[in-house]
């Protein structure tokens, strides 16, 4: 009986067709429009995870010497990757040897970050099967089989529209495949709680040992196997004894997981602890938090309803109340509870915090929708037929905002702004810019790009010397943001120039109290000169941040000029 309880009963030709057209469809979201701003890079942080697998490359070690997610296990899949472009680009004669590949990339990075994002794109649609098989194994039996089987269909068809899931499944970041080996390891521990055998407790630990060496905080699903181990006690299936042996060895084997992918972990432990030292954050442009009520309710208010919609929300309480009920819900449910009071207990915010919470969400959706198509199934026609539109309804508000949020992405305000200094910044002028704009590297200017403690740095003299993590993080010098605002104020000599492209200015005078100082190293360097041209980002048009582009006076600071459009633009 109890190898019954955890049996996925037979698929009909219907179910099976439909998840492998949900699969697809989410592959399809994923990496349509997965080269957005390239060459430009929109997401910084891209660049220290690829940083860090073209160091294992080079140095032909799995130490990718920064372990701040600690993100090993996306740096290895990128390594891969970029020894898989190595490869075919020799077998098709785009670089003659190693070093032509190395200023390829230097040149143009788009050559190894497209194929990383269409990489994590795989992951986010693997997360999405894994997401249905989940849902499919909660049932007890066959009576509950078609009910799991409906709300695995509705859960898988949630991911794969959910906003947050499509746009950081084209991320090169850890979230994603962490949450892919979140998902694997509580599959496992369902089937310990169901079959309490030793080599289901090893395998939900192996998973968990990856997860955590993908991204720390996924180490919170071990609580699954706590919740599967109650269950079987509590039932009287196991023994104590025989049960802590069992989650002796899922320790265990989370241990062995965690550093067969990332031995580093251990090796060069100082680097870890530096690491996770900067990660300690207690502001952040864009993303400071507050108490715990009110990153609860920043949480539920923006990713979570954005992610459910208002009718996928409200079909969710109906599917814990479900899980409540059933002994599944010992592995879902404390979850999603205690990644729930991680994240809002943190003093930051940020929407791909939630992103191991979405499966277990769209579950919950999944598993509310079933119970109302089988509530309806004994009434009327109709009524059954309007319990299907439901699902299309509650579907319909994420897929709207997935689809705003994928245009606003294919038109950033960054390559606006960009675009329009190719048109009319002269050659031979100095141009500061703050983001990572590759796109404009063949621009006949003098790139300067503001680095923190090292002051405002020659672009292609730092490209051309083939930059590496650890000068990067020589020069961020702990600061969470590289920009202008950030930049040590006895450097900003080094930042003379004739214009600036400027993408973080709006950002901090929103958060002047927050950061005063950074506020107002933007308001002197704006005195020096006049905004030319304005780019808003845009809800649902235009992404990015708004950006500016600003023509600086050639005087020392000093003095300052005195005409009507910097006038104005002091008084702002």
């Amino acid at each position: 009986m109890a190898d019954d309880l955890g049996r996925c009963w037979p698929r009909s030709r219907a179910a099976t067709m439909a998840i492998a057209g949900i699969v697809g469809l989410a592959l399809v979201l994923r990496v349509a429009g997965a080269d957005f701003g390239l060459p430009a890079l929109n997401d910084p942080d891209e660049l220290i995870f690829e940083l860090g697998s073209l160091r294992m490359l080079r140095s032909l070690s799995l130490n990718p010497a920064w372990f701040g997610h600690p993100g090993t296990t996306t740096m290895e899949v990128l390594a891969a990757v970029n020894v898989a472009v190595l490869g075919l680009g020799r077998a098709l004669g785009w670089f003659g040897d190693i070093k032509a590949f190395a200023n390829a990339v230097y040149a143009n990075p788009a050559w190894i970050i497209l194929p990383g994002r269409i990489a994590m794109a795989a992951f986010g649609t693997a997360a999405v099967w894994q997401t249905f098989r989940l849902a499919e194994e909660l049932g007890e039996g066959r009576d509950e089989a078609a009910l799991t089987r409906h709300a695995a269909l509705a859960a898988a068809a949630l991911v794969t529209i959910e906003p947050a899931s499509v746009i950081w499944s084209q991320v090169i970041r850890t979230d994603i495949m962490a949450t892919f080996f979140m998902l694997l390891s509580m599959r496992a521990a369902l089937r310990a709680m169901r079959q309490g055998t030793l080599r289901d407790h090893v395998i939900a630990g192996l998973w968990l040992g990856v997860a955590v060496a993908t991204k720390w905080p996924t180490g919170i699903a071990g609580v699954a196997l706590i919740g599967a181990a109650a269950v079987r006690l509590a039932g009287g299936r196991s023994r104590l004894l025989p049960l802590a042996a069992h989650l002796a060895a899922c320790a265990v084997a989370t241990v062995v997981g965690l550093l067969a992918v990332s031995p580093f972990i251990v090796l060069d432990f100082s680097t870890v602890v530096h690491n996770l030292h900067g990660e300690a954050q207690s502001h952040h442009l864009g993303a400071t938090g507050g108490s715990l009520l009110y990153n609860l309710g920043w949480y539920a208010k923006g990713p979570i309803l954005s992610g459910l919609g208002v009718i996928g929300s409200a079909l969710a309480l109906g599917g814990v109340w479900w899980l409540l009920r059933r002994r599944a819900g010992a592995i879902v449910l404390p979850v999603l509870a205690a990644f729930m009071a991680t994240i809002c207990s943190q003093t930051l915010v940020w929407e791909r915090w939630v992103l191991p919470l979405v499966p277990l969400l769209a579950i919950a959706m999944g598993l509310g929708w079933a119970l109302l198509v089988a509530m309806a199934r004994q009434r009327p026609t109709a009524v059954h037929f309007a319990a299907h539109l439901v699902l299309l309804a509650a579907l319909l508000e994420p897929a709207l905002l997935m689809a705003s949020r994928k245009i606003e992405r294919a038109t950033d305000a960054r390559q606006q702004a960009t675009g329009w200094a190719m048109k009319h910044i002269p050659p031979g002028s100095t141009v500061l810019v703050e983001h990572f704009g590759f796109d404009i590297l063949p621009q006949p200017w003098n790139l300067l790009f503001p680095f923190g403690a090292v002051g405002c740095v020659d672009v292609h003299d730092y490209l051309g010397g083939k930059i590496q993590y650890d000068t990067v993080d020589a020069g961020r010098g702990g600061r969470s943001n590289i920009d202008y605002g950030t930049l040590a104020p006895e450097k900003r000599g080094t930042c003379r120039a004739d214009y600036a492209i400027l993408t973080q200015y709006d950002r901090y005078a929103a958060e002047r109290e927050t950061f005063p100082q950074e506020y107002a190293a933007y308001r002197d360097l704006l005195a020096r000169g006049r905004i030319v041209a304005t780019f808003p980002a845009i809800p649902g048009k235009v992404g990015g941040w708004t950006t500016h582009v600003v023509a600086l006076d050639q005087p020392p600071p000093d003095k300052a000029p005195g005409d009507k459009a910097s006038a104005a633009q002091r008084s702002r």
